[in-house]
C-alpha cells in the first residue's frame, strides 16, 4: 500500500508511519477535530409514490392533449385515471412522510 510519498514535492521527506497512529477515521466512529457528522443522519426510505404521482400527472396531461381532438370519452377516461393515480400517490406520500416523522420523534 502506498504511503503517499509519490504526491510529495521533490526533495521533501515522506510522512512517517507514526503520524497516522491515531485512528480518526469517520468509519470507526471517531470524528477528526474540526469535522462534523453530515446531515441528515437518517436518509428517507425510498418509495414508489413520486413515480406514481408523475404517472398520474402524465395521464392528466395526456388527457388535455387528446382534448384538442374532441374525443370526450377518451379525455374523461385518461383524466380520471390520472386523477386517481395522483390522489393515491399524494395520500401515500404524505402518509409515508408522517410515519417517518413519527419514527424520528420516538
Amino acid at each position: 500500500m502506498s504511503n503517499g510519498s509519490e504526491f510529495n514535492a521533490p526533495g521533501s521527506k515522506a510522512p512517517s508511519a507514526d503520524s497516522h497512529s491515531t485512528n480518526t477515521s469517520p468509519v470507526s466512529g471517531n470524528i477528526p477535530k474540526g469535522w462534523h457528522k453530515p446531515l441528515p443522519e437518517h436518509l428517507p426510505t425510498p418509495g414508489y409514490w413520486p413515480a406514481i404521482m408523475a404517472l398520474g400527472i402524465s395521464f392528466i396531461l395526456w388527457a388535455l392533449a387528446v382534448g384538442f381532438n374532441e374525443v370526450v370519452s377518451t379525455i374523461i377516461i385518461l383524466f380520471v385515471i390520472g386523477l386517481i393515480l395522483f390522489v393515491l400517490a399524494l395520500i401515500g406520500w404524505i402518509g409515508d412522510l408522517r410515519n417517518e416523522r413519527k419514527d424520528q420523534n420516538e
